[in-house]
């Protein structure tokens, strides 16, 4: 057994044990295992990567942790405090992004395979920050620029993937399609229309994203070893 199998299967083990306690409505234990579920991922990383981590991917997972306190704490500042951290998560992971974007070379052939997949990722976006929302917690603003930014994360993600096909880009753009999925069921199910199977559908893709975000981190880390070691 890897040193970081535990981990990874604690990993697992608290994500079922959330959904499950999503399904019989218990919120507390919700809370309680979604606090385990980044800490987790975090030693998962960090014994899987030889205990070598940068500043950056450190301060990733710690806002994911941090955002969770906000939601586990539920007072007044847990909104904007939760929004704070995944807005400057998805700005950080754009950050990552857009330095592998910059090494890869375009033809006018990729014109309209790109112009199709902004159209298509920022009608999502538009349709959904069109919907008469209710009761929102923030300035309606403060929604468009996470969905600016998100969608601008999600594009650079699956270009970067549909140019070079490795498998840390294809974590990092099913990471993308996790993170939309679950802020569009977030912002549904909590400023629009409650359904079970919308938070429940939420709550699933986010503890795959986290997932998905760690292995594109690993992934990314092995091409960087085995370019140093060439």
């Amino acid at each position: 057994m890897k040193a970081s199998t535990p981990s990874l299967v604690l990993f697992f083990i608290t994500s079922i044990l959330a959904i499950i306690f999503k399904l019989f409505n218990n919120e507390v234990l919700v809370l309680f295992t979604k606090s385990i579920i980044i800490p987790s991922l975090f030693i998962y990383y960090l014994v899987s990567n030889n205990y070598r981590i940068t500043f950056l991917k450190s301060l990733i997972f710690l806002l994911c942790f941090v955002r969770d306190v906000f939601t586990t704490l539920n007072i007044k500042e847990s909104p904007m405090g939760s929004f704070l951290c995944v807005m400057t998560v998805y700005v950080l992971l754009l950050y990552l992004a857009l330095k592998d974007f910059k090494s890869l070379k375009f033809y006018f052939r990729d014109s309209l395979s790109i112009f199709i997949l902004i159209l298509a990722i920022g009608s999502i976006c538009y349709s959904v920050l069109n919907l008469k929302l209710e009761h929102l917690e923030l300035d309606f603003w403060l929604y468009v620029v996470f969905g600016i930014i998100l969608s601008l994360l999600s594009v650079i993600s699956i270009i970067n993937y549909n140019k070079n096909g490795s498998y840390a880009f294809f974590n990092a753009m099913v990471m993308c399609i996790c993170f939309i999925i679950t802020d569009i069921f977030f912002v549904v199910y909590k400023f629009y229309f409650y359904n079970y199977v919308f938070s429940l559908t939420s709550i699933i893709t986010q503890f795959l994203s986290y997932f998905f975000m760690v292995n594109y981190f690993l992934e990314k880390e092995k091409i960087a070893d085995d370019l140093n070691n060439n």
